[in-house]
């Protein structure tokens, strides 16, 4: 007999993630309702789904009041297990969006990678065949696997966002416009789409140029030399390996 698909849905949490679960499950012309995160409706948790969009420290504040859901409920995090939620749920597991999601953000939500997780095999492709219709890539990772996502997310985008920061600090120094970093920032994406990042290092640290380092740390101020010093060390580091293997 075919399993029976996900038609009615709550999202629990007004932020930017449910936002955008929201509107996207509404062009699925699927029954969704979309919660508060406080004084939850004990009727709309006895949904197909329920997805739980909230902070990854206001999980367990907002399990405390559900009861008697009856649907898979799931979270969104990048780092808390599914566990979390099997005092309050038969079914349970994760929808986790592989993307840095803003309510100003106007995307098509098919393009974003959907890491899922839950403890059966029937809750698992239910979440599935519901996403697979929006168009997004599934990865099936478990707990473990995630938190490791996540982490490498946080070096990937956060990371990375901070340090671009400090570039463009940099440059309105001078009176020089970001844009002139553009070209050269699409070119780093461009290059690690294809190859392994650490194949294609380029820069003083990897060429061991200490003068130039020694003349870039004299620009910056005490919190942005460490970063160089620290990130420096790590290329130089890594440079050093791989000329030892060669000599090998």
């Amino acid at each position: 007999m075919k399993e029976k698909e996900i038609q009615t849905i709550t999202i629990i949490g007004q932020g930017n993630v449910g936002w955008h679960f929201y509107n996207a499950l509404l062009s699925l012309k699927r029954d969704v309702v979309f919660l508060s995160s406080r004084g939850n409706n004990e009727k709309f948790l006895k949904r197909d789904l329920i997805i739980l969009a909230v902070k990854d420290n206001a999980i367990e504040e907002s399990l405390q009041n559900m009861d008697n859901v009856e649907g898979i409920l799931v979270h969104c995090s990048g780092t808390k297990p599914m566990e979390v939620l099997s005092k309050r749920a038969k079914n349970y597991g994760v929808i986790y969006p592989v993307y840095s999601l803003k309510k100003d953000n106007q995307l098509s939500f098919s393009l974003i990678p959907l890491c899922i997780e839950a403890n059966s095999s029937e809750s698992l492709r239910k979440i599935e065949n519901l996403f697979t219709s929006l168009g997004n890539k599934i990865y099936f990772l478990s707990s473990q696997k995630r938190k490791h996502l996540h982490i490498s997310a946080i070096f990937a985008n956060n990371f990375t966002n901070y340090l671009y920061g400090i570039a463009k600090k940099q440059l309105e120094k001078e009176d020089i416009p970001f844009e002139i970093l553009t070209p050269i920032i699409d070119q780093t994406i461009e290059n690690i789409e294809k190859n392994n990042p650490f194949d294609i290092q380029t820069g003083p640290a990897k060429r061991k140029d200490y003068q130039i380092m020694e003349e870039h740390k004299k620009l910056l101020d005490e919190n942005e030399r460490r970063i160089y010093e620290i990130i420096s060390k790590g290329i130089s580091s890594l440079q050093e390996e791989k000329e030892e293997k060669e000599e090998k």
